[in-house]
This record gives structure tokens, sequence and C-alpha cells, in this order.
């Protein structure tokens, strides 16, 4: 006789619909998204989804929050800021977005088709936490101009020149496949980005520490 199979929790299913939605939204658009696609994908009922969702909106909303929740830690590396060791600090964000993004692009597809859809969700993420990362970002680095070890720049700015330098590398190696990228090893990128940028921001005579 067959072991029953374990009943999923609530939760469990919760997060199941999630992770179903996120793929069918990336390959599909917002638009293209149906709720059926996402049913089949979960290999649930559709009745399902409206059980634990009000409709596709509530569902996008609910992806965010949990990206956010899992990825939010990694991206404030609190240890290094005060301590003032700039170079860690700059390896902690750009290592963790780069190892993160390029093991799985399906977020950053699904944020880039409701861009150009011009669905009203995408400004969800640009003003909510990618705006407090850049601005918890932008601190930093204005205190540490106000130290004397960087150089008086827009704080930011300089936080979205950081993060894009990552940003386009996934973009140019993993959507649009360039191919001389392909063959350079993570840990050289994660270093050259750190060294343009930290060359371009700290002061003549310092190292990156305080």
């Amino acid at each position: 006789m067959k072991p029953k199979k374990k009943r999923m929790t609530g939760d469990e299913r919760r997060r199941k619909i999630i992770q179903a939605a996120m793929d069918v939204f990336s390959r599909s658009g917002f638009s293209g998204a149906t709720t059926r696609k996402i049913a089949q994908k979960a290999g649930i009922s559709e009745a399902m989804i409206y059980s634990h969702f009000k409709d596709k909106e509530d569902l996008y909303s609910a992806i965010i929050d949990q990206k956010m929740q899992e990825s939010e830690p990694l991206y404030h590396p609190l240890d290094a800021m005060r301590k003032k060791d700039d170079k860690r600090v700059f390896e902690t964000i750009v290592s963790n977005f780069m190892q993160r993004y390029s093991e799985d692009t399906t977020f950053l597809r699904l944020l880039l088709f409701s861009a150009l859809e011009g669905h009203e969700l995408a400004g969800m993420f640009v003003s909510g936490p990618v705006r407090r990362f850049f601005g918890f970002l932008a601190e930093y680095l204005r205190e540490r101009m106000d130290d004397g070890a960087f150089k008086a720049v827009n704080p930011e700015i300089a936080s979205r020149c950081l993060v894009g330098m990552v940003h386009y590398f996934i973009l140019l190696k993993k959507i649009y496949g360039d191919e001389t990228l392909q063959a350079i090893e993570l840990d050289e990128t994660i270093e050259t980005m750190i060294n343009i940028f930290c060359q371009g921001i700290l002061k003549e005579g310092k190292n990156g520490n305080a």
C-alpha cells in the first residue's frame, strides 16, 4: 500500500502559487499571463488561486513582497557599514546581486515585462523596495563623503551606478546572450566592477577602509 501523499499547508500552497505565477509572468508578461496558465503550472485548480489571492494584481504584489523579504537582508551589509569597510560594503552588494540574478533571471524578466507593458505594478517595485535600497546606500555614501573618504559626488547617482553595472551585465549575459561574457568567471566580473567603482569614488590615498 502506497503511503499517503502529505497534504500541503495553506502557506505551502500559497508559496507554490507565487512561484508558478512568477514563472508565467516572466514568460508571458502581465497581460499574457492568465490565472488558468498559473493554475496549470502550479498543478492546482483555478479556484484555488482565488482562495488565496483576489486577482492578478494581488498575486503580483505578493511576488514582490516575497522577493523583497528574501533578498533585502542580502543588500544591507550593516556590519561592514558600521566598520566603514567600504570595499566589503560594495563587494557584498555586488556579489549578492550578481549571484542571485545570475542563477535565476525569472524575477528580472518579470520586472522587465511589467515595465515594458507600462503596467502600474512596475512602479510599485521602483517606488517601494528599490527606492528604499538606493536611499539606504546613498546615505552611507553621503556619510563617507562627510568623513573625507569619498569624492564629493551625487550619492543618489553613485548608488544607482554601482547597481547599474551589475544589472546591465546580467542583461547582456543572461537576457541578450552576449557571447564574450559567457566565458568570464563571476569572481573576475565582481572584482572588476568593485575596482572600477572604488577608483571612481575613493579620494586619492584612500584604500576603502577607515
